[in-house]
């Protein structure tokens, strides 16, 4: 079973659709989506918030492996959230969201960093490749 999988089962389990998922952890319904049709995976921040509202292990959400059930929550057989986001907790939501979000424009403006940097050195060597070409042939 894929995490998208064991996303949507929970999610029917509790009677979550993903705009209600959405909202409760203040992310785009888009986001959920993509989760629910594989096309990406949360990350670890977010995991772990999205396995506090569904009351799973965020191992077993990810991977399939180890418990459903979060080994914090005391209950009998089934799966109950360690603490539902409510009203009180939209502000926490949204300060790890806003968090998650400053991370990944951090490593977007690295990533372009990094482009650049491996575009001048392509540059470079096309450059110099020539010369080096020409040198050779003198020797």
């Amino acid at each position: 079973m894929s995490f998208s999988e064991r996303l949507l089962e929970v999610m029917k389990e509790k009677g979550y659709t993903k705009y209600r998922v959405a909202k409760d952890l203040n992310m785009s319904a888009t986001t959920i989506s993509n989760y629910l049709n594989n096309k990406t995976k949360p990350d670890t921040t977010k995991l772990e918030v999205l396995s506090r509202l569904l009351g799973v292990n965020r191992i077993w959400l990810l991977t399939g492996d180890g418990e459903k059930c979060r080994g914090d929550v005391i209950g009998e057989d089934s799966c109950s959230p360690v603490r539902s986001v409510k009203e009180d907790d939209s502000e926490l939501t949204r300060h790890l969201v806003e968090i998650m979000d400053k991370q990944a424009s951090s490593l977007k403006a690295k990533d372009d960093q990094v482009s650049m940097l491996i575009s001048t050195n392509e540059l470079l060597l096309r450059k110099i490749t020539p010369l080096l070409e020409r040198l050779m042939e003198k020797l």
